[in-house]
């Protein structure tokens, strides 16, 4: 089954958009069933969540986030068509590049060390060396410096605080120097440029340290502790060189809703309003862009919520610069362009709606390495009726991936980026 999504960009004799976001906002819900420990990464145009627990079964299942559209669609699940028995909750996942890692976790083994590449651009998972030390669950994941790191969590002996960083261009683990604090499970980790701060969990006693890891140096350094209550199964962020940590279960022994900023310079933490979706553990959060979004996890059940956090003070500029095409002189608003159904299995109706006549427009198709794949596509009914232009768009065979869509009449160029799965 093939979908298509497209993704417009916005641009007039510029090359970037402007919008305000609230400083949280309620986005289309996860359109999976309720889960808590799911795994989620993102990327410069889509962020990704996947497995988790329901309160039934353990879960594999992946769906694609789209935030210009707020829509979600599903991608292929954890491993593909081999994928069957991948289903976990409280993996360690990463971002590299235009890939997407996840490891360890439980599932019909309560300790799991496999390690799994996805390729959002071919939306292909392919099998990695495992990761490095034993079988674990509820440990963290972060990349920094084009490296990728899983560590800490949990075995059949107990709690760890190993690290083990993974090269992409070797295939390989190496350990790295141990977490700075006690082992643990249930920490968090975030990323500020090339500064890691890890910290709060479960060592047998709620937790609220931060430790920061010096990549170069392979060493970790004691911070000033997490401003909020000890506690584990939250979930932080970095966004706009700040580090975020949002709910958890603490020492209360009850779920939290909290929300805190950390200043890596002040090497402070601010509480700010509380997060509006209620009170929750072991969710999920996930960065587009300059774009945060936070949801999902446990509470009295589970929850597929998910909301968008921004600073409305700011305004967010999305670079839509695509280096494999030409500059464009005038790219078309959003508004004046229609599509639907959205996602769709093989044709996408696309409306152009402008008093200009675009029915001898050029129409091509380029994939991300910018090669034109225009023969792999039909169009057909192009149309121009009460200042609409409209055309079918239907995929003939080209591959699973990401592609671009490009109509041209005049000085006037229109961008669709969307998706084949």
């Amino acid at each position: 089954m093939r979908n298509i999504l497209f993704v417009i960009c916005i641009l007039f004799f510029a090359d970037q958009k402007s919008y305000a976001v609230n400083n949280w906002e309620q986005k289309a819900d996860f359109p999976g069933d309720g889960r808590s420990a799911v795994s989620s990464f993102g990327f410069s145009d889509f962020g990704f969540v996947g497995l988790g627990y329901d309160g039934e079964d353990f879960r594999r299942s992946f769906y694609a986030y789209d935030p210009i559209m707020d829509s979600w669609f599903q991608t292929e699940s954890l491993g593909g068509a081999i994928g069957e028995g991948l289903e976990r909750n409280v993996a360690a996942a990463f971002t590299i590049g235009n890939k997407g890692y996840i490891g360890t976790g439980q599932g019909g083994d309560p300790f799991l060390n496999d390690f799994w590449e996805y390729n959002y651009l071919t939306n292909v998972w392919t099998v990695k060396p495992s990761v490095g030390g034993i079988d674990r669950r509820s440990g963290i994941g972060f990349s920094v410096e084009g490296k990728g790191y899983i560590g800490l969590g949990q075995d059949a002996s107990g709690l760890k605080k190993d690290l083990w960083q993974f090269d992409t261009l070797s295939n390989t683990w190496t350990q790295k120097a141990d977490y700075g604090g006690t082992p643990r499970r249930l920490a968090v980790a975030f990323v500020i440029g090339s500064r890691v701060f890890v910290g709060t969990g479960d060592d047998g006693a709620f937790k609220n340290d931060i430790y920061e890891y010096n990549a170069g140096a392979n060493a970790w350094f004691l911070r000033n502790e997490f401003g909020g209550s000890a506690r584990y199964g939250s979930a932080a962020f970095s966004l706009n060189g700040k580090g975020y940590l949002v709910c958890g279960y603490d020492t209360t022994l009850t779920n939290r809703n909290d929300f805190w900023e950390y200043d890596p310079i002040l090497d402070s933490w601010l509480q700010l309003p509380d997060f509006p979706g209620g009170a929750r553990s072991n969710l999920t959060a996930f960065v587009i862009d300059t774009m945060a979004f936070v949801g999902m996890g446990y509470d009295t059940g589970f929850h597929y919520d998910i909301w968008l956090w921004g600073d409305t003070t700011n305004i967010i500029q999305q670079d839509t610069t695509d280096t494999t095409l030409a500059v464009m002189n005038l790219i078309l608003p959003l508004k004046n362009i229609d599509f639907f159904p959205n996602p769709v299995k093989s044709y996408a109706t696309v409306n152009i709606n402008s008093h200009i006549n675009f029915t001898n427009a050029t129409i091509r198709v380029f994939d991300m390495q910018g090669n034109d794949v225009s023969s792999s596509c039909n169009w057909s009914k192009i149309s121009y009726f009460n200042n609409t232009t409209s055309f079918t768009f239907q995929n003939k065979d080209l591959p699973k991936g990401v592609y671009q869509l490009v109509f041209t009449q005049g000085e006037v160029e229109g961008v669709k980026k969307f998706i084949v799965i």
